[in-house]
């Protein structure tokens, strides 16, 4: 196909950006959206796209509704994306429009969603179509420029970036700061989140009122908060950090990860989502210890009591154990300058190999160009 073609994609404020080319020959047009569940909690998983005049529609999670316009799709981990609503005739309703001639291809972000994803539906009628359509990209990003110098004299620095406070691991890193207070370590934490925690999160216990002593460390002199950032912001946090953290307990795969390898950055991780393909402990990362299923979940995030006192002993010894497994983990590097330039070097290296948009674009222009010809 020769034609330079129209690509409706969703104007959202955050996927969209990783999932989409920025180097294509075609024509890129963010569309205007409504996300069904702003209707109705029960018809999640599609969106409504603003009437356009496009050639394909590429949407990121969440199912095109209505019509027989082209598609593609492409998703972080379940869909449709209706979780808990597997049995439904409306999911049903969704893995059909999936498998119908109008999805022309289904993009998983990592390995970790096509596992989650062909899991899903194993053992469904439409399983082979589906199953046909599928091929994983992962996202990418236009690469700044890294920070490789030499670690300078002084503590170490480490960064936390998420919204979601205790799930990302912003709770473990807090915990982690008040214990190298207490010993005396020189490691300083940067905090970022708008602190969203507690029952408006589907990790988290259900107690708004559980997460108020570890807020209360933010305080501490070892840690620097603040509630939000710009994006050029946190990359240049990010830029000027020894090591990000993302030790989540539950997580599809983590963009702040992709940045801080982006420029040079390190990051300590949980071995949670897809953040295993991608971050080798000792090499561009560290690896801190959580108990995952086969699939690569959290144990405990499904579990249906977390308004229970049970449930919140496990997050807080989850968050016990995190804390002290990035104290341990990144010490050594205090007086390693040698060892964490090294990291610093691989995990630039990932992302020219993993996330460059140059190496990405041309893969997504050859799925727009198949799946806009005729069927």
């Amino acid at each position: 196909m020769k034609e330079r073609l129209t690509i409706a994609v969703t104007r959202d404020r955050y996927p969209t950006r990783f999932n989409t080319p920025k180097h294509s020959r075609h024509r890129i047009e963010p569309t205007l959206f409504l996300p069904t569940h702003r209707i109705s909690s029960r018809i999640e998983g599609m969106t409504l796209f603003w009437p356009s005049r496009s050639d394909l529609i590429h949407s990121v999670n969440r199912i095109p509704a209505f019509g027989g316009r082209k598609f593609v799709i492409s998703f972080e981990s379940h869909l449709p994306r209706y979780y808990g609503g597997e049995r439904t005739r409306f999911f049903a309703h969704m893995r059909r429009r999936l498998a119908a001639p109008a999805c022309r291809r289904i993009v998983a972000m990592s390995q970790f969603a096509r596992r989650t994803f062909e899991a899903t539906h194993a053992g469904a009628e439409e399983a082979a179509v589906l199953s046909a359509k599928l091929e994983v990209v992962y996202p990418n990003i236009l690469l700044p420029e890294p920070s490789l110098a030499p670690r300078r004299n002084g503590p170490l620095e480490l960064v936390f970036v998420g919204a979601h406070f205790g799930r990302k691991g912003g709770a473990a890193t807090a915990r982690a700061a008040e214990i190298a207070r207490r010993r005396g370590l020189p490691l300083r934490f940067h905090i970022i989140s708008s602190l969203t925690a507690g029952g408006q999160v589907w990790s988290d216990p259900r107690d708004p009122a559980f997460f108020a002593p570890y807020f209360r460390l933010l305080d501490g002199d070892n840690v620097v908060f603040r509630r939000s950032a710009p994006n050029a912001e946190v990359v240049e946090t990010l830029r000027a950090a020894d090591f990000s953290i993302l030790t989540t307990l539950s997580d599809t795969f983590g963009y702040t990860a992709i940045e801080s390898l982006a420029v040079g950055t390190p990051v300590v991780a949980t071995p949670q989502g897809a953040l295993p393909e991608f971050i080798a402990d000792g090499c561009n990362g560290l690896i801190a210890p959580l108990e995952v299923d086969a699939y690569g979940e959290w144990i405990h995030v499904g579990r249906s009591d977390k308004d229970s006192r049970r449930f919140e002993a496990l997050y807080r010894d989850a968050i016990e154990t995190l804390a002290e497994a990035i104290v341990d983990a990144v010490l050594p590097f205090v007086d390693a300058p040698d060892r964490l330039a090294a990291m610093r070097r691989a995990a630039r290296a990932t992302a020219e190999d993993r996330f460059d948009s140059g190496k990405a674009s041309p893969i997504l222009d050859r799925i727009y160009e198949e799946s806009a010809g005729p069927r």
